[in-house]
């Protein structure tokens, strides 16, 4: 299933639930010595579907770069060589990238370039498409597996699953993929 923005509106208010487990949007700051599954790249615009998606991922397991949380001192405003030089440091603390498709993610400055230097520096690349009644993404966004959320084969939890864009029947569980293996068919 294709996450929407009230699914993500709605996991954010579960987030905000857990006052200790929100805090830390407040205190985290980036350690060099931490590794995390996804960099998370999204227009500051979508910031609380943002925090519904973190809680997603963290329900089932993975860990997330999230600029806003993780450096909070970052200047998102501004295209600097500095600015660019601590996301790509980022990206080498993370297995994957997740480019957070929404109409501000593809008006944005800093994501179609994020994707593409992940793309090229850690070759895990997806684009996670959030759905808010029509959304008309950028032909290259075809480029890329897509991720979707839905129940594992058993209905016991959710999970996280990577698609090819031209075989729908071509999927991986995400953590699969983030360690280095491709969709592959189901019938």
């Amino acid at each position: 299933m294709i996450l929407t923005e009230s699914d993500l509106r709605t996991a954010a208010g579960e987030a905000r639930k857990h006052p200790t487990e929100f805090a830390l949007l407040e205190e985290k700051m980036f350690d060099e010595a931490e590794s995390y599954d996804l960099f998370i790249s999204h227009s500051f615009k979508d910031k609380d579907l943002v925090i519904g998606l973190r809680y997603k991922f963290q329900q089932c397991g993975y860990s997330v770069y999230i600029d806003w949380i993780d450096d909070q001192n970052l200047d998102r405003g501004t295209v600097t060589p500095k600015t660019a030089e601590i996301i790509r440091n980022r990206l080498d603390h993370c297995n994957g990238l997740a480019y957070v498709a929404t109409t501000n993610s593809t008006n944005s400055k800093w994501c179609p370039w994020e994707l593409g230097l992940a793309d090229g520096k850690i070759g895990r690349a997806c684009i996670l498409p959030i759905m808010s009644g029509r959304f008309n993404g950028n032909e290259y966004l075809g480029l890329y597996p897509y991720l979707e959320f839905s129940k594992t084969a058993k209905e016991t939890r959710d999970e996280f699953w990577v698609y090819d864009q031209a075989d729908r029947n071509r999927y991986i569980v995400l953590s699969s993929w983030l360690n280095g293996s491709n969709p592959r068919i189901h019938q």
